[in-house]
């Protein structure tokens, strides 16, 4: 039987206890608030790589992290991006994208486990994905810090930042959740291959 109180779990439990905090501070919407949601953000989405890392160089690894993990950076991405969309800080498409995304994912990932009782293991292009968006939602509510409001050069570069990454992200929420699709169908759901 697995450990549960592992470094990478009490990681992945952080970042999902994490989100109530941002939550608020979004929800705030103050440029102090701003300011202390792309510190938590930031931090939240490092213990996602912290997580992993640790796994992996401690061995560390368990099913019970194979199930945090994503639900954490499912909870996160989708909780982040939905508070962001009602404060008119995020376009609706890529609150939909990530929404979408990330539900094809929880649903796969459930049916593996449910059905084939296997725990789904995350593909490349999902992990890139999940972390170019943790740097772009961090940036969005750092832009509304106004900590550069005196700096326009400053400004700018948040601006371009912002509405690259979101472009950027939005491709690969996109190659992601098809690619998870096909991911699925092939190891899951392709009678031929079960047969």
């Amino acid at each position: 039987m697995d450990k549960f109180w592992t470094i990478p779990n009490i990681l992945s439990i952080t970042r999902i206890v994490l989100i109530i905090p941002i939550i608020n501070q979004l929800r705030n919407n103050t440029p102090e608030s701003n300011l202390i949601s792309f510190f938590l953000i930031s931090f939240a989405y490092l213990t996602d790589f912290l997580d992993g890392f640790f796994a992996r160089k401690l061995n560390m690894g368990s099913s019970i992290g194979k199930i945090l993990d994503p639900v954490g950076d499912k909870l996160l991405a989708i909780t982040v991006s939905a508070v962001l969309y009602i404060n008119k800080k995020l376009p609706f498409y890529f609150f939909i994208l990530i929404l979408i995304r990330d539900l094809i994912i929880s649903l796969g990932a459930m049916y593996a486990i449910n059905v084939k009782g296997r725990i789904l293991l995350p593909i490349f292009a999902g992990k890139l994905t999940t972390a170019v968006l943790g740097i772009v939602l961090s940036i969005y509510p750092l832009r509304y810090a106004e900590i550069f409001r005196d700096d326009g050069v400053l400004i700018n570069i948040l601006e371009v930042l912002r509405y690259y990454g979101t472009l950027i992200s939005s491709l690969l929420l996109f190659i992601s959740g098809i690619l998870y699709a096909f991911y699925y169908f092939e190891n899951f759901l392709n009678r031929k291959r079960l047969n």
